[in-house]
């Protein structure tokens, strides 16, 4: 029994000397040395990757249209409304069906400029060459984008187009910088088209009352639904100096009975009261469901009511964008119905940087329209690099 007792003693006394050791007891403690940490070695960094796909995004339906904003720095779509979109200043390129359009936010305007890097798409009459546009394809074109550069970009800030907002009634008189003198700009004709007939009208006289138009005459040519073309002018003469008075806001007219009228009234066209209310401010604005075209050459002498879609006509605010003078696509190159690309490189210069864009397809994989694919970079120093 003895015996027995004192084993566990024992074991119970060695346990104690192996946990002292350990905790550090003892004279030799003092000599443990505890290892230093490993370092993590610093990752070298990479080229960033460059001509990528960026989409399909989906711009809606040809019935429901939707805009597609998108931040080249950030390379995101922005999620914004159309009437937040236009005073936010973070994106840079947006995209409606196959429209293209640039930010015109007096803090990033942002322009374009084609490089033309697709010469070989068309023929020496500015043709498209049919075979060209079938066989490429985003990697058969990406070598093109890969090699724009810093160097490739035009010193010429000229060449670099934005889009621009006008008065589709601008141009109505001339003004003088030397002398500072209005005059009206008699030549100029401008078409409205509103409540189903067509006025052809010019400026003929502009007599000056402090900082706005006191008088203006009106020359107007009426064309009803029933007319095969516009009757003679009439004079009209519009005495806003007396109508621009308390609180009176615009001057407006109706060209069904070619007279100044009241904002209750059917009208046509409006001039807004100058802040001074001396008289009218130097624009002439069209009712919102009415359009306008210019006639500058007087080359109209009626309007086909049939063919109205093919004059021109336009809103009174509207937009001329940069990429339609120079679009991205071909329509119908194989007897289709479908838009093709050209696959140009665009530089778009922002406020502090300028990337390069090269539109890539407008078909989803089930062949649905309207789905933007494209690249976008900033341009660099040398040519880019796929990362490969």
């Amino acid at each position: 029994m003895n015996n027995n007792l004192s084993t566990p003693f024992k074991l119970t006394s060695l346990a104690l000397c192996i946990l002292l050791t350990a905790c550090g007891g003892g004279s030799s403690s003092s000599n443990d040395v505890t290892p230093e940490p490993t370092p993590t070695p610093t990752p070298t960094p990479t080229a960033p990757t460059q001509g990528e796909i960026i989409g399909p995004h989906s711009t809606g339906s040809v019935s429901a249209p939707e805009f597609v904003y998108y931040d080249l720095d950030a390379k995101a779509v922005v999620e914004l409304t159309e009437e937040q979109a236009k005073t936010d200043t973070v994106w840079d390129v947006a995209f409606k069906r196959s429209g293209v359009y640039l930010n015109q936010h007096s803090d990033n305007t942002v322009t374009a400029y084609a490089t033309g890097n697709n010469s070989d798409f068309f023929d020496a009459d500015g043709k498209a060459i049919a075979a060209s546009f079938i066989a490429a394809t985003a990697e058969s074109e990406l070598s093109d984008y890969l090699a724009i550069k810093t160097s490739d970009v035009p010193t010429d800030e000229t060449k670099f187009v934005a889009d621009v907002t006008s008065n589709i009634i601008d141009g109505f008189y001339d003004y003088n910088s030397t002398t500072h003198v209005v005059t009206a700009a008699d030549t100029k004709y401008f078409i409205a088209n509103s409540d189903d007939a067509f006025t052809k009208f010019r400026a003929t006289s502009i007599t000056t009352a402090g900082r706005g138009i006191g008088q203006i005459t009106l020359q107007t040519a009426y064309q009803s639904s029933s007319d095969a073309a516009f009757a003679a002018e009439q004079e009209l003469v519009i005495d806003a100096a007396l109508t621009c008075s308390g609180d009176v806001t615009h001057v407006y007219i109706d060209f069904d009975t070619n007279q100044e009228v009241t904002m209750a009234d059917a009208w046509d066209v409006s001039l807004p009261c100058a802040a001074d209310k001396t008289g009218a401010d130097f624009s002439i604005n069209i009712a919102d469901d009415a359009q306008a075209i210019h006639d500058f050459d007087n080359n109209y002498d009626a309007v086909d009511p049939t063919a109205v879609a093919y004059y021109g006509f336009k809103s009174d605010i509207y937009s001329v964008k940069a990429f339609d003078n120079t679009p991205w696509y071909q329509y119908g190159v194989n007897g289709g119905h479908s838009l093709w690309s050209q696959f140009d490189v665009y530089l778009i210069k922002t406020a502090t940087k300028t990337h390069k864009m090269q539109i890539t397809g407008y078909y989803d994989a089930d062949g649905v329209s309207g789905n933007i694919s494209f690249r976008a970079d900033e341009v660099n120093e040398n040519a880019g690099e796929t990362g490969a």
